[in-house]
């Protein structure tokens, strides 16, 4: 059962009375008024030792609270959270460094070594691999942001330029492909390490178990869902489904995710499986919806509703129930009724695919 920390004025109180209770075992004659003074008056000699006495144990009390929040991941503070997870092998995911390709045109035979720096939007990439330029003079680098975090993601098409310039290029700048840079990270928050943690309490390690893959993907890449599928391309392989962004923002992993996920996971799965890395389909799911009242604010709280229901509940090869779907947007502030033209039923996802909230289309009322 809860304990419940009384305040200083009930433990003040509590102890008053105690004190007076103590003095007349011993000192049955005392005069009633001056125990009182004594012991109730602001300026009593007993009243202050009570009130130092109790502003101690109240803070003990507090702090004996506070450790016992500490015992438990769900309540407990940032530096024990990570104790706790560190305990169960879940790390806190490090800021991670942006990837993707960019393109140079140049003399065929030109090597672009690793190593050589670009720029662009103030952030500065790295060449990870050494490139040569091939007969149609073009030739397709792998870069990596040199500071992590999301300042190094860059979308298609922009230019970084080389730092050091290198003979044989067309141009000193290289493209960022049509996948652009991405991958770039913050550190781990709390709730989402808190999660993960949870997750790993409900279904223990098992030495390359299905539910092993979710976390040693997460713990080194800014994955916001994982998925495996047992048997994918042969018996005793694991098919890898990873969909990157949020929950909220899901998105697909580009080509150059996929490779260096794998790449990492080779290193931690057991020698003898077999794995297969491929990104979650992210489809978009639209809604038809007649609305009362069709009004512009409680239409924007069904949108939000809408999009909460499928950040919390959307997994890659799940089902949306329909009765859930319909509950969260009568959850929707303002919303007094609603009719569903689309869906109808069911949100059914194949093995790979991940739903993701589409278009809200407003049908008037009949």
């Amino acid at each position: 059962m809860a304990f419940p920390i009384s305040d200083p004025r009930t433990l003040t109180r509590r102890l008053e009375t105690l004190v007076e209770a103590g003095i007349r075992e011993v000192r049955p004659d005392v005069d009633p008024g001056a125990l009182a003074r004594a012991v109730r008056s602001p300026r009593g000699m007993y009243a202050i030792i009570i009130r130092a006495f109790v502003l101690g144990l109240y803070e003990v009390h507090l702090h004996l609270r506070w450790w016992g929040q500490q015992y438990f991941p769900d309540t407990a503070e940032a530096e024990f959270l990570v104790r706790h997870a560190d305990i169960w092998g879940i790390t806190r995911r490090p800021a991670t460094f942006a990837i993707g390709r960019a393109e140079v045109t140049g003399t065929p035979g030109t090597l672009v070594p690793a190593g050589e720096l670009l720029q662009g939007s103030g952030v500065t990439y790295e060449v990870t691999e050494a490139a040569v330029v091939d007969g149609e003079g073009s030739a397709m680098l792998s870069v990596r942001a040199a500071t992590s975090g999301t300042i190094g993601n860059a979308a298609a098409g922009i230019g970084l330029s080389f730092i050091a310039p290198i003979a044989g290029l067309t141009e000193q700048v290289a493209t960022i492909d049509d996948a652009g840079v991405t991958g770039g990270a913050e550190v781990e928050t709390d709730p989402s390490l808190l999660a993960r943690l949870l997750q790993r309490i409900r279904q223990p390690a098992h030495g390359g178990a299905d539910f092993d893959y979710p976390v040693w993907v997460q713990n080194a890449f800014a994955a916001s869902q994982v998925m495996t599928i047992p048997n994918m391309i042969g018996r005793g392989s694991v098919g890898v489904v990873v969909a990157m962004g949020t929950r909220a923002n899901p998105r697909a992993p580009t080509e150059t995710e996929i490779a260096a996920i794998g790449a990492y996971l080779d290193t931690v799965r057991p020698v003898t499986a077999e794995r297969a890395v491929v990104p979650a389909i992210i489809v978009p799911r639209n809604m038809t919806l007649q609305l009362t009242p069709s009004t512009y604010a409680v239409q924007e709280a069904v949108k939000s509703a809408w999009r909460t229901f499928f950040a919390a509940e959307a997994e890659i090869g799940g089902t949306l129930k329909f009765s859930r779907l319909s509950e969260a947007v009568s959850s929707a502030a303002g919303e007094y009724a609603h009719r569903f033209i689309a869906p109808t039923a069911d949100i059914v996802s194949a093995a790979t695919e991940l739903s993701a909230p589409g278009v809200v289309t407003w049908e008037p009322e009949e």
